[in-house]
């Protein structure tokens, strides 16, 4: 196992990732938060990626402050636009299960304006109380959440839960590449002139001599000037299901998320989240749409498939 750990700013503890040590995580830059507790991860599993954001809002304070539900949303902004699920996790200190709670009520709002829901039912709280929540998109069902008596390890209970992951793994490839953007010409060209390519050629030179030394001076001169250097690149969209439909899906979140920007008004923030969570369909609809086709129609080129 291993232990991604995050300081509390407010010095009441540390927020921890625990994860199998075979996985990849990353953190996941996400906005500042002075009322509560973040840290958010990527993990690299088997059968796809998934972002988990790990939340505690000390108890000390009663009721969550205004500026609470504003830094809960601008978190909830940064991850809308990814397309693996998202779960979010921890203890909230809002009483949820008493719908006539302003707190509850609040929470469960901006919730929905996002198109998520909490799933932790019954008291996660020796009060009675269900403090620790289980957040997710509203299209990603969670399975056997369980939630266990609280008082046996500490005053809150242990939820465990189950997410059935069905995306692909994204495929990375390795590039080389050159600086040459940051090559001073002035060097490179004196460089040149101090070379063999600009020395005088005898007559009785070999054309298969002269070649080689061309090639050779190049090499030299650009790995001194612009050494090779590896980037790591994730593949971009498939280009046989990405059609007209799915370039205008994108220009038009593209928008959407723009006019939120500038008015940061609840109609236009549920309307980019619809918007992107629907491309976020299509283009997996497309593609098994089309890979069904495919393999579908070459049944019988064992070559082809």
């Amino acid at each position: 196992m291993y232990v991604c750990r995050y300081k509390c700013v407010c010095n009441s503890g540390l927020v921890v990732v625990v994860f199998r040590k075979h996985l990849k995580c990353s953190r996941v830059p996400i906005p500042e938060c002075k009322t509560f507790e973040a840290m958010c991860v990527h993990l690299n599993t088997a059968t796809g990626p998934v972002i988990i954001v790990n939340v505690y809002r000390p108890g000390s304070v009663n009721r969550p402050q205004p500026s609470f539900y504003d830094e809960l949303s601008a978190v909830l902004e940064t991850l809308v636009v990814y397309s693996c699920p998202v779960i979010i996790g921890g203890d909230f200190n809002v009483h949820v299960q008493n719908i006539h709670d302003a707190d509850a009520r609040r929470l469960i709002d901006l919730l929905l304006s996002f198109d998520m829901v909490q799933h932790v039912r019954g008291p996660t709280h020796r009060c009675g109380n269900t403090i620790d929540l289980v957040i997710t998109a509203a299209q990603c069902e969670l399975s056997n959440v369980t939630v266990d008596l609280p008082g046996i390890l500490s005053d809150h209970s242990l939820v465990v839960c189950r997410l059935p992951l069905t995306l692909e793994p994204a495929v990375v490839f390795k590039q080389y590449a050159r600086g040459w953007r940051h090559v001073n010409r002035a060097k490179l060209r004196q460089a040149l002139l101090d070379s063999k390519l600009c020395h005088p050629v005898s007559p009785n030179s070999d054309v298969d001599d002269l070649f080689d030394t061309y090639d050779t001076v190049l090499r030299d001169t650009a790995d001194r000037l612009a050494p090779v250097h590896v980037i790591r690149r994730r593949r971009g969209r498939p280009a046989p299901w990405f059609d007209t439909e799915c370039r205008s899906l994108r220009r038009e979140c593209c928008r959407l998320e723009c006019q939120y920007r500038r008015t940061y008004t609840a109609h236009d923030r549920r309307s980019w989240v619809d918007a992107t969570r629907r491309r976020h369909q299509i283009y997996r609809s497309k593609k098994e749409l089309y890979w069904c086709e495919r393999v579908t129609g070459t049944t019988s080129l064992v070559m082809t498939l």
